[in-house]
């Protein structure tokens, strides 16, 4: 049992329906601080709708979403915007400022947020950016001017830049190579650990869940129908969850990782 400063995400009884479409059928799910969770299933079961739920961007129909001990529903405009301060977002494609050079992109959160110098924001971008494996030279291109693999480095950069307790993230290696995606997970996987960050991860890779997740919450029926880790649900799993883990591409990336 996890005490309550651990949970740094609580939705509780959490319903979604877009018309005549139920998407989230009373969802409960704990995420616990320190953890990268990794949330999957079929395409259409709402993933990057809770994502985008739990930070604001979209409404549910009913339920309570908790974060830090916060219920965001009943928080004033003011203490909504202290808690946003603590999280950082990664979306699907980067969403970078296509008119805006990567460091002008990653300086824009320092703009909006703080009472920084100009000169200090560029500093702190350029460092934000080198954590995330980005060498100086690709500071000053536009992202149209950058591969795939360094936009979502220069997002995650932007995500990164103001500190964030909480990382959310969005379908993060999608489009991306084999080798590039591993790259981007061996970094995500560092930087979790040197930051001390809790994660919450939208995936549909195999390769991720496996080489970077603690746990793994399966969304399937409008609930959470299993999570824990890649064993456990292995262990215990039945029809879709049975097919998507035990399946080739499933099977070969629990045997890569040896879990």
């Amino acid at each position: 049992m996890n005490a309550p400063e651990d949970i740094v995400i609580r939705v509780r009884g959490l319903v979604t329906r877009f018309g005549a479409q139920t998407v989230h059928d009373g969802l409960d799910l704990d995420v616990r601080r320190g953890e990268i969770l990794g949330v999957v299933g079929p395409s259409g079961c709402g993933k990057s709708v809770l994502l985008r739920e739990i930070v604001g961007l979209d409404v549910a129909t009913a339920g309570d979403i908790e974060v830090f001990g916060k219920n965001l529903a009943t928080l004033s405009r003011e203490e909504r915007e202290s808690v946003e301060m603590r999280w950082g977002v990664m979306f699907q494609e980067g969403a970078l400022f296509s008119a805006l050079t990567v460091r002008e992109n990653v300086e824009a959160p320092f703009r909006e947020h703080t009472d920084l110098s100009p000169e200090l924001f560029g500093e702190l971008a350029s460092l934000k950016l080198v954590m995330a494996g980005l060498d100086t030279d690709a500071h000053f291109k536009t992202p149209a001017q950058l591969s795939g693999g360094m936009r979502k480095r220069a997002a995650l950069a932007r995500a990164l830049a103001l500190d964030p307790e909480l990382l959310f993230l969005d379908e993060p290696t999608a489009g991306l190579d084999p080798v590039t995606a591993g790259r981007f997970d061996a970094l995500l996987k560092e930087l979790t650990q040197a930051l001390n960050l809790t994660v919450f991860l939208v995936t549909h890779d195999l390769d991720t869940l496996a080489a970077v997740c603690d746990r793994v919450c399966v969304l399937y029926g409008g609930k959470v129908a299993a999570i824990g880790t890649l064993a456990e649900i292995k262990q215990n799993a039945t029809g879709w969850i049975a097919d998507y883990f035990s399946g080739p591409r499933g099977r070969a990336a629990l045997d890569t990782k040896g879990r």
